[in-house]
């Protein structure tokens, strides 16, 4: 299920050139079984993460209509230009180069997530969605010109790229694309509240409400993964696979389900601290400058454990929503080799389309 042959199409030409290794996707087994976590434990554990979450949001929305310092923020998103929105630190100036980078991503994460790239009109749809959804850690984008149509790429909002794809799949159940549009209604609040954290004294919140270090705060990595996963958009975009895959809704095992999502957050992260990707961030869940060398040894094996326990129930399962589980939560484990967006992040810089790949990003960004 994982074997995958990057020379089928030349969306990947950078990760070819510079790891000429690359065969297929990384496999990450244990030397040991793993103990799988207790489904209906980690349910529990995610229904506190998300009602812990969604206080804090609540907590800080209202700080920010009522402070000082959310007025100072929002007065300076206002008057801010392009280049003031933009938080992808590449040397990105204009909103309409960061829309097609980050449906170049798309396409390269959706080719990874689907078992290939299929030039269809339903395939682009759903590639423009996860663009939508995902360029929310690039741009500082108010939540509320998500829910109200506001922010789009390509002339469409991500309700009307949803409509589309509801037009487009047939007789496939409607009900993932409304859990996947409110799950990222839920990440845009958090993803705008972390830059609203980021704003630097005299702007940003008090430290209780401040939403990078609410990941910190977390007791273990489980919990902090989970809540991380909330800002990820895994969680969406795993509805948008289901819906693809036509998995049944109401027989959905969410245990399961949730495990690939977190696990496909928390294997971009074992990634990009294994290839240096970020190290110096506050989300970064690997190595940490600050810590000493046997804690951050320490931390990096319960990293891995956490991981394995995630992904545990899905080995040796021939069940098909198994099979898509289980390649979603592993295939994060080659983003930092494959994926462009992680290979500038080593260089802080932007990295140029070949024609195969421009030309689909062109197709996914003007269809309609």
């Amino acid at each position: 299920m994982l074997d995958f042959h990057l020379s089928e199409i030349g969306l990947f030409d950078t990760a070819r050139a510079r790891d000429a290794q690359v065969r297929g996707l990384t496999r990450f087994l244990p030397e040991a079984e793993p103990e799988p976590l207790d489904k209906a434990d980690l349910l529990k554990i995610e229904a506190e993460c998300r009602r812990d979450r969604l206080a804090l949001l609540d907590a800080t929305d209202e700080a920010y209509r009522s402070s000082a310092q959310g007025r100072a923020f929002a007065a300076r998103l206002a008057s801010a230009g392009p280049e003031g929105l933009i938080y992808t630190r590449k040397g990105d100036t204009a909103l309409e180069d960061v829309h097609r980078y980050i449906v170049r991503d798309a396409v390269q994460w959706l080719t990874l997530w689907l078992a290939g790239y299929r030039p269809d009109p339903l395939w682009h749809a759903l590639a423009k969605a996860v663009a939508l959804m995902a360029v929310l850690d690039d741009v500082a984008v108010p939540p509320q010109d998500v829910a109200g149509g506001v922010h789009r790429i390509g002339d469409e909002s991500l309700g009307e790229v949803l409509d589309r794809v509801k037009v487009l799949g047939g007789d496939r159940d409607a009900r993932w694309l409304a859990h996947a549009y409110q799950e990222t209604l839920f990440s845009a609040r958090i993803q705008f509240h972390e830059k609203w954290s980021a704003s630097g004294p005299g702007m940003a919140p008090p430290g209780h409400l401040d939403a990078i270090q609410a990941y910190v705060r977390e007791p273990d990595v489980l919990r902090a993964s989970i809540v991380r996963t909330y800002a990820a958009e895994t969680l969406p975009v795993m509805h948008l696979i289901a819906y693809y895959f036509r998995l049944p809704f109401d027989d959905c095992d969410w245990a399961a389900f949730v495990s690939a999502s977190v696990a496909q957050t928390l294997g971009m992260d074992i990634s990009k601290d294994q290839y240096g990707v970020g190290v110096k961030e506050t989300t970064n869940f690997g190595a940490r400058p600050e810590r000493d060398e046997s804690e951050n040894v320490r931390h990096r094996t319960l990293l891995h454990s956490t991981f394995l326990r995630l992904t545990a129930s899905f080995h040796d399962v021939s069940d098909f929503p198994s099979t898509v589980y289980d390649r979603y939560s592993r295939v994060s484990l080659s983003y930092a080799r494959l994926v462009d967006r992680y290979i500038e992040r080593r260089a802080m810089t932007r990295l140029p389309m070949n024609d195969s790949l421009s030309a689909v990003v062109n197709e996914v960004l003007t269809s309609r």
